[in-house]
């Protein structure tokens, strides 16, 4: 019972983080059925049953994403599907797969539970105490049924969704925050390339705002800075840097903020403050994708997921680019948390279908999923060998504002991650707000004292609930 009440007080605490362990304990006939994790043995190419196997899929993807997806699942049940007789029906089920999980938790409803689902990565510490849960990890182990080798999956991509040394879910819809650049008006400027620093980027936003008196009519540059664009700027400084202990909550509970102690918060303040200064600086995003569309501002920081909608809003007439995302100081190396979201699968007491899932999901990971969802989204693979094929060099080569994306993703070091910190949207609620009253006037100690004192609140609240 003590591991189920922890499951839904995380649960009930984590919202899905866009743009990083509780438990739970199922009724005795799910737990027993949960209780391995070994699946049919079968042989490349031979069906698993006389009969279809159908599965069910949860995702959280909308607009053309969704569309993306949809052709992924399509061309799955036209190939590796009807190799091995098995048919996949995706379903949309909200932004938060998390949520329609905890509510049959609540109920103890194990049954209805998919066959796999998408999941955002900052729940990967939630899900990996459901019972029913089938680590990636154990099916590698056991060496069965591989489509998708292990090593073909990007090291950063697979920490992501890696919780107490155990690989827990498998990559898939992932995404690196960037710099948006509009070139015209960066040529306009006399700018020749994009900032590299925070501090390239504070002369590149003197350079680009455009006012009218006291009124600005272009932005040089738009963000909001929440959890997801601080944990990148704190996550790359130095060779890495972590955001809390316990490697950020990924070897054990994290029980505190260490940014704070290792100065890492108060290193961005001192540059970002250089930033608010300019007057050229939007801190709200109320209409960001449409606001850089429209040239009404020169410069935002968004994730990769965003250029698929930038490129629909314009036609694809905009002369942009895309960049990696500035350094807080220029010897800074290591680079971006992998965003997005994974595959995780359920083993509801059913053989076939958990085998059915587990190929599924490796499918995901593997080169055709990944060309086809990516390349219609705008995420960026995470299959190694997919970047060595000739289709997908084809491909960057003739979308310049992916080469960004690639590379930020396969160049980053593993250990910049989004923490596991467990009270994801609280932690959310209060960078935003605090970077808010930065923005506008409060001093760079209030702002820095606020932001840790309430973040360790949050978390120590958590601990004593949970420990």
């Amino acid at each position: 019972m003590k591991r189920f009440l922890s499951v839904l007080t995380a649960l009930a605490m984590l919202t899905v983080s866009m743009a990083g362990c509780g438990g739970s304990t199922a009724s005795s006939s799910s737990s027993e059925a949960a209780g391995s994790s070994s699946a049919a043995v079968v042989d490349s190419g031979k069906r698993l049953s006389d009969t279809d196997v159908a599965i069910d899929f949860w995702h959280h993807m909308e607009g053309t994403s969704a569309v993306a997806l949809e052709n992924t699942v399509n061309n799955f049940n036209e190939t590796v599907g009807k190799e091995y007789g098995i048919v996949v029906t995706p379903s949309f089920q909200g932004t938060n797969t998390a949520e329609k999980l905890k509510t049959l938790a609540q109920a103890e409803d194990w049954g209805n539970f998919p066959d796999v689902c998408q999941v955002a990565s900052a729940g990967i510490p939630v899900i990996a105490g459901y019972d029913l849960l089938v680590k990636p990890e154990d099916m590698y182990a056991a060496g069965e049924n591989i489509i998708v080798p292990r090593e073909d999956i990007l090291d950063n991509a697979a920490r992501t969704f890696t919780y107490m040394d155990e690989l827990c879910a498998l990559p898939f819809s992932n995404s690196a925050i960037l710099l948006y650049y509009n070139k015209d008006l960066f040529q306009q400027a006399g700018i020749e390339t994009p900032p590299a620093t925070i501090a390239e980027m504070v002369d590149a936003i003197n350079k680009l705002t455009v006012k009218n008196g006291d009124e600005v009519e272009t932005y040089g540059l738009e963000v909001q800075v929440k959890r997801y664009q601080l944990l990148n700027f704190l996550g790359g400084m130095g060779e890495y840097n972590f955001l809390g202990d316990n490697e950020g909550g990924r070897t054990g509970l994290m029980t505190k903020t260490t940014i704070g102690e290792d100065g890492s918060l108060m290193k961005f303040l001192d540059e970002w403050e250089k930033v608010i200064a300019t007057g050229g600086y939007k801190a709200i995003e109320d209409n960001i994708n449409e606001e850089f569309a429209m040239g009404m501002t020169a410069m935002a920081i968004m994730s990769s997921a965003r250029i698929a909608k930038v490129d629909e809003l314009t036609g694809g007439a905009l002369n942009y680019g895309t960049a990696a995302l500035p350094t807080v100081s220029a010897d800074d190396k290591g680079g971006v948390a992998v965003g997005g979201s994974g595959v995780v699968i359920f083993n509801k007491g059913d053989e076939l279908r958990q085998t059915a899932a587990w190929i599924f999901q490796q499918y995901l990971a593997g080169e055709d999923a990944q060309y086809t969802f990516c390349t219609g989204s705008g995420y960026i693979p995470i299959n190694r060998k997919l970047y060595e094929s000739e289709r997908m060099q084809t491909f960057l080569a003739e979308n310049e504002p992916m080469q960004a994306a690639a590379t930020s993703m396969q160049n980053s070091n593993p250990n910049v991650q989004e923490p596991f910190d467990m009270v994801t949207g609280e932690i959310d609620t209060i960078i935003d707000t605090e970077m808010q009253n930065f923005a506008q006037g409060q001093d760079k100690q209030t702002t820095h004292d606020n932001i840790v004192n309430q973040i360790n609140s949050k978390l120590a609240e958590y601990v004593e609930v949970n420990s």
